[in-house]
């Protein structure tokens, strides 16, 4: 009985004190960025190492400029950015264009 008790409490402990994956990572872009800045792809490739058979979904803001079609455009571009770098890995993403989030923001998540 003491060995199950004390099995048990090593299993808890263990499962209290190991580290899970991150299940999702944000980053924010300047409003005229299009290209992924060497911080942000070293953030992203962390992130795809860490969840790599992980369902992942991309959602992306629509910049913050007074015409929405540049707007739209800019969006796109950082969708394509972001796209590259998960190609260049073979980790698909299902890419969300988010247009009421909040704007020139990124956000990585795994299901």
């Amino acid at each position: 009985m003491k060995r199950i008790i004390c099995l048990l409490s090593c299993l808890l402990i263990w499962g209290c004190t190991s580290t899970k994956a991150p299940s999702s990572l944000t980053l924010f872009f300047s409003p005229e960025q299009i290209s992924l800045t060497a911080e942000q792809q070293r953030k992203i490739t962390d992130f795809l190492n860490q969840n790599p058979y992980h369902q992942l979904t991309a959602q992306v803001a629509p910049a913050a400029l007074e015409n929405p079609f540049q707007a739209l455009l800019q969006g796109q571009k950082r969708i394509q950015a972001v796209n590259k770098l998960s190609a260049t890995q073979d980790i698909p993403l299902h890419l969300e264009y988010a247009p009421q989030q909040t704007a020139d923001t990124l956000i990585l998540k795994s299901q």
